[in-house]
């Protein structure tokens, strides 16, 4: 078989999409080596460079009439007509489009990766109406595709709800941590991180992004609560900048802070994904507030790194984490201020969520998601997917 994947995100391999289409391309040829694969990848993001990156993944760049000048329809283009398109010119029998944006047609049998439905969820993120146009074309073309792939059960059950498809026609196939999330010399990682960032024990670690739905405003005034009635004497370290001035999107977290008067132990820091393992590594605990999440990436790196995880209780992070971390409601800020003030007062809890969380997060594996992959592309092939809409989170 002939197996053809949309690369959209190839060249984002921090961000969830780019994540997976990394972990599952570097993964397939090992669970199926009588398979040919090949990514397609979109010359307007300067795609050249990644050819032949993976061992057994051949590689096309496909051009548009507007790559130079509009990328936003150099996008569009590449979606609906040039992947398509090179999905016939090449032979494949199957077309794999790993996010969010299938086209309308396709010449062979889709599969289409729907990672979340935040935008269809949560009004905020619906953007202006070209943005609108966009999603609702995406819904649609969703609803076309032979197979639909999940990354939680509970993405699982909002996709079957939201898009009104059959439940046998979307199976759930987990993410899992990179490889480059794995423990280190926490005396090493710490001194490395006091002398790049200045951050020195103990302190709360909080990565993620900056937008509405991550609540970190809760998780600032929970700390600083926290700090104000005599807790340990700990910082909080946020990570990243927001991606827009939207206020109703990407809070002000720097007037947060303000408010709560926690400048001298709340710390800003921009961390290259390089850093990225050396953070979780040092840090006492990673903090996770998010309300709604496809499936919760960030704590699950840091249990791969063997951070202690205080995170939230809502949408799929339960399912994710299980009982290797400490779990509060997302709006619950009193229960934010006992859990944050107990996981970095408690060394013996800690140590208990950190052997946890290692055993938690080594049952997930981008090995586990290409076999459950593979399973409903060679389904496909012979005319019925192999147990239709069955969940692999059964072995996490």
């Amino acid at each position: 078989m002939h197996i053809v994947i949309s690369g959209m995100f190839w060249d984002e391999p921090v961000v969830g999409s780019g994540q997976y289409l990394h972990g599952l391309l570097a993964a397939l040829p090992h669970v199926g080596p009588k398979h040919r694969y090949a990514v397609l990848l979109p010359a307007y993001r300067n795609s050249a460079s990644m050819r032949s990156a993976i061992p057994g993944v051949s590689s096309l760049v496909l051009h548009t009439p507007f790559d130079t000048r509009a990328p936003n329809l150099a996008k569009l283009w590449f979606e609906q007509v040039a992947v398509p398109r090179a999905a016939a010119r090449l032979g494949a029998d199957l077309l794999h489009v790993p996010y969010f944006a299938p086209p309308r047609f396709s010449p062979v049998p889709l599969v289409v990766t729907v990672l979340d439905i935040i935008p269809l969820r949560l009004p905020e993120y619906r953007g202006r109406a070209t943005v609108r146009t966009y999603l609702s074309l995406a819904a649609h073309n969703i609803r076309h595709a032979q197979h639909v792939l999940a990354i939680s059960e509970h993405a699982r059950g909002e996709i079957i709800t939201t898009l009104a498809l059959p439940p046998e026609r979307v199976t759930t196939t987990p993410l899992a941590a990179a490889q480059q999330y794995r423990p280190q010399n926490e005396a090493i990682a710490r001194a490395e991180v006091t002398a790049r960032y200045g951050l020195v024990q103990p302190f709360v670690y909080y990565v993620g992004g900056l937008d509405a739905r991550k609540n970190v405003p809760l998780l600032i005034r929970a700390f600083a609560a926290m700090r104000r009635a005599g807790g340990p004497e700990a910082t909080l370290a946020l990570a990243g900048r927001a991606l827009g001035n939207d206020q109703r999107l990407f809070p002000d977290i720097d007037a947060v802070i303000t408010s709560e008067n926690a400048a001298s132990f709340v710390r800003r820091i921009d961390v290259p994904p390089a850093d990225g393992p050396l953070l979780y590594a040092a840090a006492t605990l990673f903090a996770f507030p998010s309300r709604y999440e496809g499936f919760g990436l960030p704590p699950l790196e840091a249990m791969a790194c063997g951070t202690p995880v205080v995170a939230s209780d809502a949408s799929s992070l339960p399912e994710v984490l299980g009982d290797a971390a400490l779990l509060v409601a997302p709006d619950d800020q009193a229960g934010w201020t006992a859990a944050l003030w107990r996981g970095l007062a408690d060394p013996t809890l800690r140590a208990v969520l950190r052997r946890r969380g290692l055993a938690r997060a080594a049952r997930f594996s981008y090995v586990h998601t290409a076999r459950a992959t593979m399973a409903i592309y060679e389904g496909l092939e012979n005319g019925h997917p192999a147990a239709p809409g069955r969940s692999s989170s059964s072995r996490h």
